[in-house]
């Protein structure tokens, strides 16, 4: 084992982030592209697309980098 999360926010956090990656590397080896399938306008301005698999690395990363104020919240058990 290369690393152990100290907590289930940086667990889940781990594995937001393997999965995304994961995702896109298994449609860049099966597809050679990565496919992105949401793709969003606000109002007249284009925002670019991404697919699902970009979110959980983006949101798994916003999870570790708040952990630890999200784990500083919860008492300490003894």
């Amino acid at each position: 084992m290369l690393f152990r999360a100290d907590n289930a926010v940086e667990t889940l956090a781990y594995g937001a982030i393997i999965g995304g990656a994961l995702g896109n590397v298994i449609d860049r080896v099966r597809y050679r592209a990565v496919t992105d399938f949401l793709d969003f306008y606000i109002g007249t301005t284009h925002w670019p697309a991404f697919n699902m698999a970009d979110v959980f690395v983006v949101s798994g990363v916003g999870l570790l980098l708040a952990a630890p104020w999200i784990s500083a919240r919860r008492p300490i058990k003894s």
